[in-house]
């Protein structure tokens, strides 16, 4: 906490104003000195909140994530955590492990590793205690288990020999710790809006000093002209909007599942022109079901017969004869037991009943048990369809292409099929019957993805399955299938031809990672904002080059630290949700900065006016500071809390370099603030009284006509009242009059404020100059549809 508050302590602003409070002490004007020190404490305060909020969420992301790894040491079981292994521990492998380090498998029960994470295959590989051939390339490697992988079936310990940036997904690691943070749009506007604002400021206070010395008024009352030309003209807030704003957004994006680990990505999100997504986990639930049962005759409609086969097909799946002793089952035998659970059949596998098991591998890719059955011994197998038709020697020519033509049904409907074989002890194969699975899409995928096309957002489905898989999927999820192109096919085409067939393109099927990188590369250049999707350390090279990269709550380490944001439930409609958002806020961000450059402008303008007129001091730091405090609070808060507008996902994305505030925009803030600056510039000449009344009574005037620029420019596009309350600005705003009326009538508040009660008719002076600007506003944008600032 202490290092927040020094820095928040020693931004530039609180500098130049805490100095000016000193100095304002020294010479004498102890009270205005001593009201602006005062004045910073909740500007102060508020960063330090912020900022301690946004710590202790990352400081809670740390804590959950941090791995844990079981090792015998000194013969003695332990859990350690990942971080403390060293090479030449034992690591002992249950399932559901992720694997903490690079491991040299030295004992086996039917272990199986699921590598996705590092090279993409879907497929468990089983591991081996005798060593690899040397030369094997990594995705054939048996006999090393890689950190970051997870242990789905058996057990088994390994050796560790490669930890940290020395193992495999490490070296993958260290190739993104250069990745370029880059200053999105917004961050290079903001710059060049300060930078023409601190040089107005700076000739603004020149001035006012200048014409106090020439008028000569004494140096105390120049240095109080001085700051309060200061405070009205350093543009101290965009900063702080962006930050607060988008802070405050990650925290609402939180809420709905999405960690935001760097604030820049929800501006960028706004702009997004493409979405590069995965199909498994982002558009489908990443969880296999049965969805048919067929025979070489067609689908079985018969109930018993189906149970049959969904048992036969449990009971030929090695992993399920060991759900007993605590191992978790693969993802096809979960899927059948949910099956036969919901037709009311709980199987319940003794493995005194097993005889043997074998677990699939990639030369042999079928799982074959024997168990007895009764007095009998019956032999089970489920695997690749090709596979198993292959081990029954009865099938003849006709059988085998009506076996064929099933597999192809499933096959275009996207199912990943298995077979499933029997035969008695001392008989032949007979092939049983085909299983089709499917992953089912989330729920809202078919709107989602309308919305994005509807946003103008191009999306491109990549994925590693079977092109007829991946048709059958989009054609579900409403993408189409008109345009589906092979990795092979992307991988014959040059840079150029591949820009000009992007914009077709709906999914790429059989794809690698560095294809998906490719895509994200050749995007880019060609002027798209580009979204990634990844889960795996196979992804982390497209995530890394990526204008905003999303990674996966489930996924590896490797693809969350390279990602911009996280979805915790890895789900597409989540992430549409956060380009909603992200249009959200900028939506907001620029409404911020319309009002915060109006009132800079009324503000500046004003003084400029009166100070040229021959008024020594316009306004008063006091006076000044307290406007800030409400600048503040409604440009952070209330305006992050404005609601998204009803057109908000029918715009195309904001094209790449298109400014927020383009010079129309910003010539109609400038005659908004000019119309204020103008209009207290004549109350201060024209009405009678004090010059310390007038004063009060042309600060009144821009005061309030600040807090209903802020309600009025909640929309630039349509009516006000088409768009939902604001209750946090509303009551902020109310509040701000109030106090501001109940000034004068506190004394120690009035002495300091110089304030005066104002009359009726003074009140509904102040009441014309603040509110003209809005029903002009509203009238032109009710009227004619068009842009105008209030």
């Amino acid at each position: 906490v202490a290092a927040m508050l020094i820095e928040a302590a020693t931004e530039p602003f609180v500098l130049v104003l805490a100095g000016a409070g000193l100095l304002a002490v020294a010479l004498g004007e102890v009270r205005d000195g001593l009201l602006i020190l005062v004045g910073l404490l909740p500007i102060v305060g508020a960063d330090v909140v912020t900022e301690f909020r946004a710590e202790r969420a990352l400081d809670a992301l740390r804590d959950a994530s941090a791995p844990t790894a079981r090792v015998r040491r000194d013969g003695t079981a332990r859990d350690v955590a990942a971080a403390e292994l060293v090479p030449g521990d034992v690591v002992l492998l249950r399932v559901g492990d992720i694997v903490p380090a690079d491991l040299r498998i030295v004992a086996t029960d039917r272990l199986l590793v699921d590598r996705s994470a590092l090279t993409g295959e879907s497929i468990p590989e089983p591991a081996q205690v005798a060593p690899d051939p040397p030369g094997t390339v990594l995705a054939d490697r048996r006999a090393l288990a890689y950190a970051g992988t997870s242990v789905i079936g058996g057990s088994g310990e390994g050796l560790v020999v490669s930890i940290g940036a020395a193992s495999e997904i490490g070296r993958i690691a260290g190739g993104l710790k250069d990745r370029v943070v880059r200053r999105s749009p917004l961050q290079h506007e903001l710059d060049r809006l300060v930078r023409i604002m601190l040089v107005v400021a700076i000739a603004l206070i020149a001035i006012v000093a200048g014409l106090g010395f020439i008028r000569g008024q004494t140096i105390g009352e120049n240095l109080l002209a001085g700051i309060s030309a200061a405070i009205a003209a350093i543009p101290e807030e965009p900063p702080v909007l962006l930050a607060v704003i988008l802070g405050l957004g990650s925290y609402r994006l939180l809420k709905r599942g999405v960690l935001v680990r760097r604030l820049n990505a929800e501006e960028v999100l706004g702009a997004v022109s493409l979405i590069i997504t995965d199909k498994t986990g982002t558009l489908t639930l990443n969880r296999l079901e049965v969805a048919t049962v067929r025979t070489a005759s067609g689908t079985v409609a018969d109930p018993t017969e189906r149970l049959a086969i969904l048992l036969d097909a449990v009971r030929a799946e090695s992993d399920a004869w060991a759900i007993g002793a605590g191992s978790r089952p693969g993802a096809f035998t979960a899927s059948l037991l949910r099956a036969l659970e919901a037709d009311g059949v709980a199987p319940r596998l003794d493995r005194r009943d097993l005889v043997s098991a074998d677990p699939p591998s990639s030369s042999h890719p079928v799982s074959m048990t024997v168990a007895r059955e009764g007095e009998r011994v019956r032999h089970l197998a489920t695997g690749a369809p090709e596979a198993v038709l292959a081990m029954d020697p009865a099938i003849d020519r006709q059988a085998l292409a009506a076996w064929d033509a099933q597999i192809a049904l499933g096959a275009g409907a996207g199912e990943r099929l298995i077979g499933v074989a029997a035969a008695w002890a001392g008989e032949p194969w007979v092939m049983r019957g085909l299983i089709g699975f499917a992953d089912p899409l989330r729920d809202g995928i078919g709107p989602a993805l309308r919305e994005a096309e509807g946003a103008g957002i191009q999306t491109i489905v990549v994925t590693g399955d079977h092109p007829a898989t991946a048709a059958a999927i989009a054609r579900a999820a409403g993408l189409g299938d008109e345009r589906i192109v092979t990795g092979a096919e992307l991988a014959t085409w040059d840079d150029a031809r591949l820009v000009r067939e992007l914009p077709s393109i709906q999914v790429v099927a059989r794809s690698t990672p560095d294809q998906k990188e490719r895509l994200v590369r050749v995007a880019r250049a060609a002027g798209q904002i580009v979204a990634v999707t990844g889960d795996g350390v196979n992804d982390a090279p497209a995530l890394h080059n990526a204008d905003v990269a999303v990674a996966m709550g489930s996924g590896t380490a490797v693809a969350r630290e390279a990602a911009d944001l996280v979805l915790g439930d890895d789900s597409f409609v989540t992430l549409m949700f956060g380009l909603r958002e992200g249009r959200r806020l900028v939506d907001n961000i620029q409404k911020g900065l319309v009002f915060l450059i109006s009132t800079h402008l009324a503000f500046l303008g004003f003084v400029l006016l009166a100070t040229i007129a021959g008024h020594g001091q316009p306004l008063l730091p006091i006076q000044i500071l307290w406007m800030e405090l409400f600048i503040d609070t409604s440009t952070s808060i209330a305006f992050e809390r404005e609601p998204g507008e009803p057109d908000v996902m029918e715009r195309p994305p904001r094209r790449t370099g298109a400014p927020l505030l383009p010079a129309s925009l910003l010539l109609r803030i400038a005659l908004a603030g000019g119309f204020s600056a103008a209009a207290a510039l004549w109350l201060l000449q024209n009405q009678p009284g004090s010059p310390d009344h007038v004063r009060w009574l042309a600060f009144t005037a821009l005061v309030c006509g600040q807090v209903v620029r802020a309600y009025a420019n909640r929309t630039l596009r349509i009516p006000v009242f088409r768009v939902g309350a604001n209750r946090v600005l509303l009551v902020g705003g109310v509040g701000v009059i109030l106090i501001q009326a109940l000034i004068p009538f506190v004394p120690g508040l009035a002495d300091a404020f110089r304030a005066s009660p104002l009359d009726p008719g003074e009140w509904l002076l102040v009441a014309v100059v603040a509110l003209a600007p809005a029903i002009l506003a509203e009238v032109i944008r009710w009227r004619r549809r068009m842009v105008w600032v209030a």
